[in-house]
């Protein structure tokens, strides 16, 4: 079961709110459900029901502490200045003061350690993170992930005659790492329907491979936050991207696309973490889907353009009102790279890692 968690803050600067969305949309990366008041307009119950009913819901509520935030709970003036804060801290109070100090769910963070001090006396007592910090930051998420790898042992026997007690058998132990990106709900939300190809026929500039989503609005927050994620030119190679073809004899025209993290730049994540992959456990996700155009005259034209650059964009496209197809251009991100596959590369090995997309057990969305 996903853990859902509400993020608490202080618009104190752009910079801060900058960082709390970077770091919520960390968390979603990992699996997480993390929810802040950037991800809403305008709530239909107003703010200060959705406030009380984020902080409810949550199984655990993270509070960016800083001056503002400190200034504002401890802020007893009946100003009406910041009063999503002391709404919000009102309602955390009241939770802790029912929990009766027994507090699992309310968990101060910190983006700078001089910030420590910051931390409103009713939390302190509890432990903090300070999630600039990549080990703290990795152990608040497996915290919110469950991940405990500091469990106490069951208690043996008690023996009353005095024995050599045998030595413990060395056990292998596995961390997990989990690296994505892919945006499970907003994928599920989106639909993605389709690609779509577009050429410069006058060769000024590489090709564009469109991915078309029912949902054009999460499509385009796809590739906002993959944009963000990754930044507009992916120099590193981090996306991995394929294109299956010769999936059908009726249909030689058909191909799957598989959309997902280069394991290669995952592992050298790993190893800049300190972690040994061969002792490690990997999980990444990622997306695909299968295309049935009424000819190859697109993807042969992608092909064509991708030879002569070396280079090409990828975004989301939308779909307007008469269905004319357009490509987002603030989202375009440039790759260099793209696997051109056939099924009968793959469908012999179990390990490869485009054959999740003829696995029955896959799931294509």
């Amino acid at each position: 079961m996903t853990n859902k968690v509400f993020i608490s803050y202080a618009h104190e600067s752009e910079q801060l709110s900058d960082s709390v969305l970077e770091f919520s949309n960390y968390l979603r990366s990992q699996g997480i459900d993390a929810e802040i008041d950037q991800y809403e307009e305008a709530p239909v119950e107003g703010w200060p029901k959705w406030m009380m009913r984020q902080i409810q819901e949550a199984n655990y509520v993270l509070i960016v502490c800083t001056p503002l935030f400190y200034e504002r709970a401890n802020d007893f003036s009946g100003k009406s200045e910041g009063g999503g804060v002391k709404w919000e801290t009102n309602l955390i109070l009241q939770q802790l003061y029912n929990l009766n100090t027994q507090n699992d769910k309310f968990i101060p963070i910190v983006f700078n350690r001089s910030s420590l001090d910051s931390i409103p006396l009713p939390l302190q007592p509890y432990t903090h993170y300070c999630i600039s910090e990549e080990a703290q930051k990795m152990k608040l998420r497996n915290r919110l992930l469950g991940l405990n790898q500091s469990r106490r042992p069951a208690l043996g026997e008690v023996h009353t005659e005095t024995i050599e007690a045998p030595a413990l058998e060395s056990k292998e132990r596995k961390s997990m790492f989990i690296s994505s990106v892919v945006d499970i709900d907003l994928w599920n939300k989106a639909q993605w329907k389709a690609m779509s190809v577009v050429a410069d026929m006058d060769f000024r500039n590489p090709p564009i491979l469109g991915f078309v989503y029912d949902n054009n609005k999460a499509g385009a927050e796809i590739f906002r936050r993959l944009k963000k994620q990754i930044g507009a030119y992916d120099k590193s190679g981090e996306i991995r991207l394929s294109v299956v073809e010769q999936i059908s004899e009726a249909a030689p025209q058909d191909y799957k696309v598989h959309f997902g993290s280069n394991w290669k730049v995952v592992i050298k994540k790993m190893e800049q973490l300190g972690m040994v992959p061969d002792e490690s456990l990997m999980v990444t996700i990622s997306r695909h889907h299968e295309m049935n155009p009424s000819d190859d005259r697109s993807m042969s034209l992608f092909k064509y353009f991708y030879e002569r650059f070396g280079t090409f964009f990828i975004t989301n496209v939308e779909m307007d009102k008469s269905g004319q197809l357009a490509p987002n251009i603030e989202n375009l991100i440039r790759l260099d790279n793209i696997n051109f596959r056939t099924k009968k590369e793959i469908i012999d090995d179990k390990n490869d890692p485009d054959y999740v997309v003829f696995s029955s057990a896959s799931q294509v969305t």
